[in-house]
């Protein structure tokens, strides 16, 4: 029962912290729009197509979600291994201190995914 109940607790904090961090994007974006909105509109008027723009849109978006994707994977990384190690001294239990492939995947695919989402809404 215990396990049920964290492992539902995990998968809520897991989804309200991608939603969290679709608003960040998402107004991280908006913000860069908007400050650019002269230029873009200017690279319009050279020519620029709407599908040029969206990919230079998606570029600086992944400019700084995919530093953010490693940086955050590596502290996952290391507060995994220090919670582990003292629920593993309390407990007196010995296991593998590395991430799950599950957790490393889910990370990913949020960091990748996630620019692309809210990229579409401000577009």
């Amino acid at each position: 029962m215990v396990r049920i109940f964290l492992s539902s607790s995990m998968g809520t904090v897991v989804f309200f912290l991608g939603i969290l961090s679709v608003v960040l994007i998402y107004s991280l974006m908006l913000s860069d729009v908007d400050e650019k909105t002269y230029s873009y509109g200017m690279l319009r008027a050279l020519g620029f197509r709407n599908k040029s723009l969206m990919g230079l849109i998606s570029m600086q978006s992944f400019s700084f979600s995919i530093p953010g994707l490693f940086s955050g994977i590596l502290v996952a990384y290391f507060m995994n291994l220090i919670v582990r190690y003292l629920i593993f001294i309390y407990a007196e239990n010995t296991t593998d201190y590395s991430l799950s492939s599950g957790s490393i995947i889910l990370g990913s695919c949020l960091g990748i995914f996630l620019p692309i989402i809210a990229n579409i809404i401000p577009i």
